[in-house]
């Protein structure tokens, strides 16, 4: 958690060495690799992103997020087929991941299997009934293809479901304006302010917050390029990792260079990677359940 939270602050270095410390001493935390793998990838080090998620995955086979975190990084850099084969994978191994669906849907998408879309998105509800961000992808699947009365009916089912998530309710204001139905807008506005009541009555913040932010901010931004704190050095000296800015440490992490791990080669070894052809079959293969 310290780790993340430096590297939501913008402290790469510090995140870096603090991800490098927890491997070292716990080689099998799949979180860990999943946050060091992201962290390489918001710096733009893809090549060492996708070693870390593959050597993440042979440390901790069983940790979801690191496919589909990988997937996701294959994605953005347009090689659909290998994202496909990930999120595939992460699907076989726990079909109930909702976001998992969404990352499947977008990659069917981006394939232009637009067909596909809402059928994954259906498999997913079935899956995964409570993520309602399912709920409101399929609804606007289901706009696009000019099919109101469903979105506006999957879109209240997700309200029904999680009353308090309001990305559902934007969803739902958007559609009614769209079709301008003035009526079901007043209505809507009505169980919104029901729902999410405003304080009208609270006392306004004090001019100088904003100054106040901004300063945090700034403080943020300058945070990225001071040195490490002593705290931190202290406990990577401790532990025996070294805390220059550098990729040498992450060899010490797995026991060896990163350059033994060739993510290919683990693609390969993986089951269900047989259908690269973008049907999208194996998104619908029964999973085992997990968590029983």
């Amino acid at each position: 958690a310290f780790g993340v939270m430096e590297m939501w602050a913008g402290n790469f270095r510090t995140a870096k060495t603090l991800f490098e410390c927890g491997l070292k001493n716990s080689p099998t935390h799949g979180a860990l690799w999943q946050a060091y793998g992201t962290l390489e990838s918001w710096k733009g080090n893809i090549s060492e992103a996708r070693l870390l998620f593959a050597a993440g995955i042979q440390k901790c086979p069983n940790h979801v997020p690191l496919y589909q975190g990988w997937a996701c990084l294959e994605l953005r850099s347009g090689d659909v087929i290998t994202a496909k084969r990930l999120i595939g994978e992460a699907l076989t191994k726990d079909k109930r991941n909702g976001s998992g669906w969404l990352v499947a849907a977008n990659i069917e998408e981006k394939m232009g299997n637009v067909g596909l879309v809402g059928l994954i998105l259906r498999r997913g509800i079935e899956c995964a009934p409570g993520d309602v961000e399912l709920y409101r992808a399929l609804a606007e699947h289901e706009i696009n293809r000019g099919k109101i009365d469903s979105a506006r009916e999957l879109l209240e089912k997700g309200i029904e479901i999680n009353p308090l998530y309001a990305p559902l309710y934007h969803s739902l204001a958007e559609l009614e304006a769209r079709v301008f139905n003035i009526e079901g807008l007043a209505r809507l506005n009505k169980r919104t302010a029901e729902m999410f009541p405003s304080d009208a009555m609270a006392p306004a913040l004090p001019p100088y917050t904003e100054k106040r932010m901004q300063a945090w901010g700034t403080k943020i931004r300058h945070g990225r390029s001071a040195k490490i704190p002593d705290g931190v050095a202290a406990l990577a000296e401790k532990i025996g990792v070294e805390y220059t800015d550098t990729t040498n440490t992450m060899s010490s992490i797995v026991g060896g260079s990163l350059e033994d791990v060739d993510p290919e080669t683990l693609l390969n070894s993986m089951c269900g990677f047989g259908n690269e052809g973008g049907d999208g079959l194996m998104m619908f293969q029964d999973a085992p359940d997990v968590g029983r």
